[in-house]
């Protein structure tokens, strides 16, 4: 209990929880990699973390994860993704939730990407978010992401992603929305993937994530990643059974501890 406490009450706070809105990765894979991913951005993840990558996804992809924040059930965390080609373009779809009765978060949103000759990807996504927080009043936003990838030579992908660059509504004492940016370089190989990414946050600056990605063999991927500002280090797995990708991602907290992910996608089509 002494170890929640803090955390809850930070979390309860009505001044704190303007970080409510702001854009988180989840699923193990990205996790792995650090959050690296903005580069990549190449299965049904990519619907939330960057729109523009949702070209390169051939099939009807569909992603669900979950974990417990520091091990914590009052923190439990679950989202979906999903992403499908269409003749229009690619559509994708997601929702991430956490909390408990005490404190709740949701983001829910659509996805649309589209090749632009080549090389070049595009994509929007809308978010609509909902903060709640036991006898305080709660909290809601709409707003517009824009991501962008482009192939470039060498193998080497550059990615972009612009988190609220459109606010449409906002609700409540805590419903600011951040404008993020962040921009990657990936190089992906026959069986080795690297990515370095950099966010910056209007309030908090800079943070640099590094992630890469090796396929041992021809089911089985190793994951590692490290972040800056806090300094957080990260590792994972993939299994892979035909169509059915299984991935599993680990973080240690200095303070809080470490924290378990799991995601389940698979591919049909």
């Amino acid at each position: 209990m002494k170890r929640i406490l803090p955390l809850l009450l930070l979390l309860a706070t009505p001044a704190t929880a303007w970080s409510a809105f702001e854009p988180v990765f989840a699923g193990a894979r990205p996790t792995g990699m650090a959050g690296a991913f903005v580069a990549v951005a190449d299965d049904a993840e990519a619907s939330f973390l960057n729109p523009g990558g949702t070209p390169r996804v051939g099939h009807l992809a569909l992603t669900s994860y979950y974990t417990r924040l520091f091990g914590m059930k009052e923190l439990a965390q679950v989202a979906f993704s999903a992403v499908t080609p269409t003749g229009l373009g690619h559509f994708g779809l997601f929702y991430h939730g956490m909390g408990s009765a005490l404190y709740r978060e949701g983001v829910l949103g659509l996805s649309y990407g589209r090749s632009i000759g080549r090389r070049f990807h595009a994509g929007l996504t809308l978010r609509r978010l909902s903060l709640s927080i036991k006898n305080y009043e709660g909290a809601s936003a709409l707003a517009m992401d824009a991501g962008i990838l482009l192939d470039l030579p060498y193998d080497l992908r550059l990615g972009t992603m612009a988190h609220a660059v459109g606010r449409f509504s906002e609700t409540g004492p805590a419903a600011e929305n951040p404008r993020i940016i962040q921009a990657g370089l990936s190089r992906t190989g026959d069986r080795l993937t690297v990515s370095i990414q950099f966010d910056r946050h209007p309030r908090y600056g800079y943070t640099t994530r590094v992630g890469q990605e090796f396929r041992l063999a021809g089911s089985v991927t190793i994951r590692a990643g490290l972040s800056t500002d806090p300094s957080l280090f990260y590792v994972g797995l993939g299994l892979e059974k035909g169509r059915v990708k299984t991935d599993y991602a680990l973080s240690s907290h200095a303070l809080l501890g470490i924290t378990h992910r799991f995601s389940l996608s698979m591919e049909f089509g």
